[in-house]
């Protein structure tokens, strides 16, 4: 067996940056470019200092360390783990160790236990064996194998899929973004970063992309403990983002090779068995059968765990000055009445919400991250950054808050890109410590009048709050704000006064108006002007009430769905992805396309279900619509050449040919179904033809057919 890490990128790791490698006989191509830039020239955020990674200590605690500083670190270092001193924080263990060698790789494993800041730098591992040690250990680790959950990688992976999933979903509240992705609104100033990213390893060295991207399928499956939440991706991105962290752009249809298999020396695994017993491994780690860790006596700094230089066989976590006052502090019990937050606060800090929400004005992406927060640009910033969590315990009822938090809660802000993952067992309780950090007292509503809140709701004589909320999933009539129909199920009635008449001071900037501004309501035709019935009613309307706001036109969505059958289908909409100028084409064979009629040239693709007209024929305000099928694939932009679009003719099958003109020529394109795929044709004079500039969808196979002069001609399977 070999044990050398690997050279590839080992000095830049070294430094603080990530190394790249790619897994042998694996098709990379242009990939090797990508994942260049990534994991070499990706880092360009705050450089990574010396010591553990603990976002919530280094952005809050790290300038002045505290108490509660080194409570938070106590507990995401692990410490609590071994000592018996409670810090009250969602438990922190490290990964469950069942198949890791499977998974990993074994040059890796051994590298990373000898040296682990070496390998990893801001990790919280601490070293505590040597290089033989940690050999005789991979061989006791690759003994510990059971049943994994099942999951399937799809052999054509997309890394530029994976990009944008990566850079919107919100990875990048907590990682770094990549120097080779560009945001719509510019790449941030270098310089302007308020807190390091917690660091990737050298994926390429250290695991597959099979591996990898069953891990971001079901992250707490290996690491229960919620610090990396689970972002609910589906096994397709799971590996897209996969490919795109290992630095590959296409598989080609291959699939990956796994890890290779580890052959266990028997003698070795014996003594890596008593070293992860004598090491106290298990304080941490969960293997089945480890006999129960008891916990260990705190010592001083001098000469324990906090020295500068522990003794060896002890954790050595590379501590920074700030990290070891912080943890004298706690553990010496000090308190300075400057620094205390609550509870509920510190566990925010310990999970790293706050690298996505601010609270009471604390936290949130920080100014460079924040342009790859993305959404819906009419709802203004509340349309692209997730909510404030200032009195959130207040605001939520707890079993809302806690089906929130456990991922059990259907998502009811669609508009924006950015996700709210779930956390696993870490939150059990948050939800309640939450509710008691914020449960000030507020005067409750009296009892609601169920058509007053049917009428104040719709555009009727009403506020006019279909203009821009959905109900029961119904869009609304104009820009597309959450759903209000179970806002009883989520608001605390007395918080949704609270906010009603002022809504900026909860969220500054929002586009919701003040309807009942100082406390007096705005119309005083219902309910003679009670602003406390008003809200009320708006809550009875919505646990109680029957049918919908008034105002709502009779047709409704669904009943205009464009359903192909006999001949293709072609129309114009708004599509996002598209913009203003999509020309959708719907065949009776399940294959559709966008066509876009400013830039000349095809958009989308996709299979199934075609297109709800309903929006584009009757809306006053038509929205940015999707299509109804699912497979989408996008076509980048071809590149330079200038084109203009010149409209479309119709042949003997209603197929549209598309008119371009090139170079002061013009041009015809075509595309059709062909078996399960779609063919594409182009014609023109040939020189002119051979010049134009083509791309390709996507993650889709592309056959490129022979063609007679003057024309070019391309199969795309998916």
């Amino acid at each position: 067996m070999s044990t050398g890490v690997t050279s590839v990128g080992a000095d830049l790791r070294a430094a603080g940056r990530l190394g790249a490698s790619n897994p042998v006989g694996f098709r990379v191509g242009e990939g090797w470019l990508l994942g260049l830039t990534l994991l070499v020239a990706g880092c360009f955020c705050v450089s990574a200092a010396a010591g553990p990674q603990v976002t919530g200590f280094d952005r809050f605690h790290a300038e002045s360390p505290d108490s509660e500083g080194g409570r938070l670190l106590f507990n995401e270092l692990g410490c609590a783990n071994c000592h018996d001193r409670s810090t009250g924080l969602p438990e922190r263990r490290g990964p469950v160790l069942t198949n890791v060698m499977k998974r990993n790789r074994a040059d890796w494993v051994v590298s990373f236990l000898a040296d682990p800041h070496a390998v990893k730098p801001g990790t919280t591992m601490p070293h505590l064996v040597s290089r033989d040690e940690a050999e005789a250990l991979t061989h006791f680790l690759a003994q510990q194998t059971g049943k994994s959950a099942s999951f399937r990688l799809r052999p054509q992976v997309n890394a530029e899929q994976g990009s944008a999933t990566y850079h919107q979903v919100g990875c990048v509240a907590c990682h770094d973004p990549s120097v080779d992705f560009q945001p719509a609104e510019g790449k941030p100033d270098d310089g302007d970063w308020s807190y390091r990213s917690i660091p990737h390893p050298d994926f390429g060295a250290k695991t597959d992309l099979h591996s990898l991207a069953a891990f971001l399928r079901r992250p707490h499956e290996t690491r229960p403990h919620g610090r990396m939440p689970d972002f609910a991706l589906d096994d397709e991105t799971a590996g897209n983002v996969a490919a795109y962290l290992l630095g590959f752009r296409d598989s080609n249809g291959e699939l990956a090779p796994r890890v290779p298999a580890f052959s266990v020396d028997e003698t070795k695994a014996e003594t890596g068995k008593e070293l992860f017993t004598a090491r106290r491994c298990a304080a941490c780690h969960d293997i089945p059968g480890s006999p129960e860790v008891e916990p260990v006596a705190l010592q001083s700094a001098e000469g324990g765990c906090l020295s500068a230089d522990p003794p060896a066989g002890l954790p050595d976590f590379s501590l920074t000055d700030a990290q070891r006052a912080a943890l004298v502090a706690f553990l010496d019990g000090e308190k300075e009445a400057t620094s205390l937050v609550s509870q509920a606060d510190l566990s925010l800090r310990a999970l790293n919400c706050l690298a996505c929400h601010d609270r009471d004005g604390t936290g949130g992406p920080g100014d460079a991250r924040r342009v790859y927060f993305t959404g819906d640009p009419s709802i203004g910033d509340t349309g692209r950054y997730p909510p404030p969590l200032t009195g959130v315990g207040a605001k939520l009822t707890s079993d809302w808050l806690a089906r929130v938090l456990s991922g059990e809660a259907s998502p009811v802000r669609p508009y924006l890109d950015t996700r709210m993952p779930h956390f696993g067992v870490a939150v059990d309780g948050l939800a309640d410590e939450l509710a008691k950090a914020d449960g000030a007292e507020l005067p409750g509503l009296p009892e609601g009048d169920i058509e007053a809140g049917r009428t104040l709701l719709g555009t009727v004589g009403g506020l006019n709050c279909i203009t821009c909320h959905q109900w029961e999933g119904r869009r609304s009539l104009g820009i597309q704000a959450l759903d209000l129909s179970d806002l009883h199920v989520r608001y605390r009635p007395e918080w949704l006064r609270h906010y009603l008449i002022d809504p900026a001071s909860y969220r500054p900037g929002t586009l919701m108006p003040p309807f009942w501004p100082g406390g007096v309501a705005s119309n005083q035709e219902i309910l003679g002007g009670d602003t406390d019935r008003q809200i009320a009613s708006i809550v009875a309307f919505a646990a109680k009430g029957e049918g919908m706001p008034g105002g709502y036109p009779d047709n409704v969505a669904g009943q205009f769905e464009i359903v192909p059958e006999d001949e293709p289908v072609v129309m114009r909409t708004f599509l996002e992805g598209v913009g203003a100028h999509a020309i959708l084409v719907g065949f009776p064979e399940g294959v559709h396309l966008a066509y876009d009629g400013k830039g000349a040239r095809p958009a989308l693709l996709w299979r199934g279900r075609f297109f709800d007209a309903y929006h584009t024929w009757f809306s006053r305000h038509a929205p940015f619509e999707k299509p109804l099928g699912e497979e989408v694939v996008e076509w980048p932009e071809p590149g330079e050449g200038a084109r203009t679009y010149r409209g479309y003719q119709f042949d003997g099958e209603g197929i549209p040919t598309f008119l371009l003109s090139f170079e002061g020529e013009t041009l015809r394109e075509t595309l059709r179904p062909e078996g399960e795929g779609l063919l594409r044709t182009i014609t023109g004079p040939e020189g002119v033809v051979g010049r134009l500039p083509l791309s390709h969808p996507v993650g889709v196979r592309v056959e490129e057919r022979e063609s007679g002069k003057g024309e070019r001609s391309y199969l795309y399977q998916w």
